[in-house]
């Protein structure tokens, strides 16, 4: 018996339309004992009636075709590779792992740079300029003794008393302080101190040059109180406001800045300096002179040159960042205000030095007559036994120096000086100078060219 079977056509149904179509059978001559067995009718969809069933399928059908298209399309690489349905399950999986990596480490570097952005980094641009004229720095120049002998008042031992607070005061017992005559040791110093002690301007400047010229040094000189003493500054911010900047266009020994000094020791008052001469700090007008740190030694019988470097700084205001985690102060806005009490204008070096003052009398409660302000002066005994012992400490604990809340200028200016010295004078100089009757020159003057 033969067996004729007849399969269901396998041509894919459009889903999209509805099929009607009228099933006949096939038709064969059957002999003998054949038998015919005939196909199963097809069963059709109606996916016009069935709206549920359409909608859902449509959907998926889309996001399937969609994401299929976009996967084996995309230039992102790999991601074809990453089809569950290959054969290769294992390299579908090694793929997808890498694509998921990249992606963490794609966010993570996304988050990196929005977060560096907000922190606002800086680049320092360093520039080296030439220019045909530049301004001229102030220069303030102090006495190694602030004090001048001759003009001390009349109080018992009192000169002893200043040797035995010097750097060799050690060596020498001190004065019994507490007997009624050394009285006056506890009384409060006058306001007059500072200027009736201190040198003149004829006791330190012999005669001065400006570019070749000679000046009056009474007129280019501007006294300033510091906190060591009386010193001159040359150059000054007061005189800047009213003559106008003074201008050089030219280099070298020739031009610029010549002093001879006078460094009458016989007139030495002791003090925690041994050595003789005179101090110099070169520094913008905007900028107190640092007499303690900063600057260099002039001394007696030789001649200095002092060759200037200026180096400009200029740093973007907040939110940008200098110097790690500080932030600038922009002190040429015009809505800015100068916080010191004392000081016209703002400076790092201000702002420390009127944060040591304050410090210093809160724990003492009096001032140096070298101080501004207002305060009870304090007496001697008070200025070597509390003043001079909390100055000293301050200086050398850093924590207490942290909460002086200083910040640093957005402009400012800095000077560095490179020096060179030779004999001062010269032997044929030295033997006209005795013939004039003028000795010991070389402990009694000194030259400096800036």
């Amino acid at each position: 018996m033969k067996t004729i079977l007849v399969k269901p056509s396998i041509k894919p149904l459009n889903r999209k339309q509805t099929i009607k179509k009228k099933t006949e059978p096939s038709v064969f001559n059957v002999t003998g004992n054949e038998k015919i067995k005939l196909p199963d009718p097809e069963v059709v969809c109606d996916a016009e009636n069935d709206v549920d069933w359409k909608g859902k399928q449509v959907d998926d059908d889309n996001i399937q075709v969609l994401w299929s298209d976009f996967r084996d399309n995309t230039t992102m690489h790999g991601l074809k590779n990453a089809n569950l349905k290959q054969r290769h399950r294992l390299r579908c999986c090694i793929w997808a792992a890498a694509l998921i990596a990249m992606g963490c480490f794609l966010i993570y570097i996304t988050y990196e740079q929005v977060s560096n952005y907000f922190k606002y980094p800086t680049i320092i641009n360093t520039h080296v300029q030439t220019e045909t004229s530049v301004k001229f720095p102030a220069v303030t120049l102090c006495s190694a003794s602030p004090l001048k002998k001759e003009f001390l008042p009349n109080i018992l031992n009192l000169e002893y008393f200043f040797l035995s607070q010097s750097v060799i005061g050690w060596m020498y017992p001190p004065l019994n302080l507490s007997k009624s005559e050394y009285s006056k040791y506890h009384l409060p110093l006058n306001a007059s101190w500072v200027n009736d002690t201190a040198n003149q301007i004829e006791d330190l400047f012999l005669f001065c040059k400006f570019d070749g010229k000679d000046r009056d040094c009474e007129i280019s000189m501007e006294p300033i109180v510091t906190h060591v003493g009386v010193c001159y500054t040359f150059n000054s911010r007061k005189y800047v406001s009213k003559n106008g900047h003074i201008m050089t266009s030219r280099t070298g020994s020739t031009s610029g800045l010549l002093l001879y000094l006078i460094v009458n020791q016989s007139n030495y008052v002791f003090n925690g300096v041994m050595a003789a001469g005179v101090k110099v700090i070169i520094h913008d007008q905007n900028d107190e002179p640092d007499i303690i740190d900063k600057g260099f030694f002039v001394s007696p019988g030789f001649s200095t040159f002092a060759s200037i470097f200026k180096t400009e700084y200029r740093y973007l205001p907040s939110p940008y960042k200098m110097n790690g985690d500080q932030f600038c102060v922009d002190t040429k806005s015009p809505d800015y205000k100068n916080p010191l009490q004392y000081y016209d204008v703002y400076s790092k070096t201000a702002c420390r030095m009127e944060c040591k003052q304050n410090n210093v009398i809160r724990l003492c409660g009096c001032r140096s007559p070298y101080d501004k302000g207002n305060e009870t002066i304090c007496s001697l005994v008070k200025l070597t036994e509390c003043y001079k012992v909390e100055s000293e400490r301050f200086d050398q604990n850093g924590t207490a120096q942290e909460q002086c809340l200083c910040p640093t200028e957005c402009e400012y200016d800095e000077y560095q000086a490179r020096l060179s010295t030779g004999y001062f004078p010269a032997k044929n100089y030295q033997a006209v100078f005795n013939q004039m009757g003028i000795t010991n020159i070389r402990y009694a003057l000194a030259c400096i060219t800036i």
